[in-house]
């Protein structure tokens, strides 16, 4: 207001300049609740990260315990690095185990090995069948000769499918003959069954 008249620019620059305060603050919370709510999904996602591996772990030892074997383990597929025709290499590694005590796990050394040097054994799995397979039974191979060199005596071999496809295999592994042959192979395969969906259930929620 200037001798009385209404001053235009002078008041719209006082009310312009209050709106945009008020315009930066409102995007300002705006922002903040959005990093906010990112926060929480991220805190959300890691608990459920480890809720759902936890969940495995309990799953494997469970079937370690019921199978009275020695090893449990759920093993998943995944590209390695590419031939030189730029086909690529079909790797898989182990992600779960569940080890009896005295046992050597395979953590450490079933990473990144190459699917074509496991063929018998893939095929197996590819059966479906949970049945006992002895080590004795196999052909020559590095599949025998790798268990041979873990003292494996028997194994029973599941695939684990996410949406129809085959992402990995759950695997009991005994140390000792005596105790695969006295384990009931009908309650055995009911049980890698059972625990194979669960974890297929589990490990399909990381993708949601």
């Amino acid at each position: 207001m200037l001798n009385g008249h209404f001053n235009f620019s002078e008041d719209f620059t006082k009310v312009f300049e209050h709106w945009t305060v008020w315009i930066a603050v409102f995007f300002a919370v705006v922002a903040g609740g959005i990093k906010g709510v990112k926060s929480i999904k991220k805190t959300i996602s890691g608990d459920n990260f480890m809720v759902v591996h936890s969940e495995i772990h309990e799953l494997l030892t469970e079937l370690r315990v019921l199978t009275d074997s020695a090893r449990t383990q759920v093993i998943q597929f995944h590209n390695g690095e590419y031939f030189m025709d730029g086909i690529s290499m079909r790797k898989f590694s182990l992600t779960h185990e569940s080890v009896q005590k005295g046992i050597e796990s395979d953590g450490e050394r079933v990473q990144g090995y190459l699917c074509s040097i496991f063929l018998p054994l893939l095929l197996l799995m590819n059966d479906n069948e949970p049945k006992i397979h002895y080590t004795c039974d196999l052909k020559e191979s590095y599949v025998k000769q790798y268990f041979e060199s873990r003292n494996v005596e028997a194994f029973s071999v599941l695939p684990i499918k996410i949406n129809n496809q085959t992402t990995g295999f759950c695997m009991i592994q005994w140390c000792s003959g005596n105790k695969a042959e006295s384990v009931d192979p009908v309650y055995c395969a009911h049980e890698i069954r059972k625990v194979t969906n669960s974890i297929t259930v589990q490990l399909a929620q990381q993708k949601r």
